[in-house]
């Protein structure tokens, strides 16, 4: 019986000495360059939609630069999970806390991406309106939303252990809202009063 309680103490002391892996400052800023990447490729893709440059395939450059932003950030987040998986770390541990809903994020936009494929394959690129509220579009700006929200989540679980001196630490939380709204507005444009003619 005493054993038992040995060890089951010491995998209690073990899951309380590593609950989770650093993250920090430096995790925070490259976690907000890479979304910034990402939501970058959103707007490209945007623009060569609204200047007619995308042709009846979903293969374009732009969707290639959109791809590869969602890549990078995927392959960020997914390497320092099997990183720290390695190092002994829990798998729902292995990210620094607020990170684990970004790695949704990008599992939610892996999938939509796949169906937006499907989509443009049955159905053809969207036109106007439409090429913002496609369903497939909306689960791949849910993923892009839980991916750049990661820099606030982590510095709002922070905020109450750390000292902030300065807005300087805060500054990835700040970005990551920036972006998102960034991603609101391109999502909304089509509403917004500067964008219908008067006449």
């Amino acid at each position: 019986m005493a054993t038992t309680e040995d060890s089951m103490s010491l995998e209690t002391t073990q899951t309380e000495a590593k609950p989770h892996p650093p993250g920090g400052i430096k995790f925070d800023w490259t976690a907000t360059i890479l979304c910034t990447l990402l939501i970058g490729g959103v707007y490209l893709d945007g623009w060569a939609h609204a200047h007619g440059k995308v042709d009846s395939t979903f293969f374009t450059p732009w969707h290639a630069v959109l791809y590869s932003g969602f890549a990078i950030v995927g392959a960020f987040l997914i390497l320092n999970l099997v990183r720290n998986r390695i190092k002994g770390y829990p798998w729902l541990d292995a990210l620094p806390p607020g990170y684990n809903v970004s790695l949704l994020g990008v599992i939610i936009f892996a999938v939509g991406g796949v169906l937006d494929m499907i989509w443009h394959i049955l159905f053809g690129i969207e036109q106007s309106v439409d090429a913002l509220l496609s369903p497939t579009h909306l689960m791949l700006a849910l993923g892009i939303v839980l991916m750049v929200t990661g820099p606030l989540r982590a510095a709002w679980l922070r905020f109450p252990r750390d000292k902030v001196d300065g807005s300087v630490k805060l500054l990835p939380a700040v970005l990551s809202i920036a972006l998102v709204l960034s991603l609101f507005a391109f999502l909304t444009e089509y509403a917004q009063a500067m964008n219908i003619p008067l006449f």
